[in-house]
């Protein structure tokens, strides 16, 4: 996830790394994606129009993934976030997720 130049996770790897399995790196990942808050990462990659780095667009480029996360309204979550820049709004146009996008 780290783009040179763009962003480096200070505070995402570290954790992840000492992350040993992958039942605790799941909930890691949904605790990231449950958020509804935009992460300075977030905001930097899509600002530079990196949106397909983001953790976000996993759930975008996979939303059958969704029912094996625990959460409510991820998919929603997620196009809110990318909905909040141009180029997340043109991410999203990608796959006809229009019906979403709030100005």
């Amino acid at each position: 996830m780290a783009v040179k130049g763009v962003y480096y996770p200070r505070r995402i790897l570290p954790k992840w790394d000492s992350l040993t399995n992958d039942k605790d790196k799941l909930a890691y990942f949904e605790k990231i994606i449950n958020s509804k808050k935009v992460s300075t990462g977030f905001e930097r990659l899509v600002g530079k129009n990196l949106c397909e780095k983001t953790l976000e667009a996993i759930i975008i480029h996979h939303p059958e993934a969704v029912d094996l996360i625990k959460g409510e309204d991820i998919l929603d979550n997620c196009v809110q976030k990318f909905s909040k820049y141009d180029h997340g709004r043109t991410f999203l146009k990608q796959f006809k997720l229009k019906n979403d996008l709030t100005a």
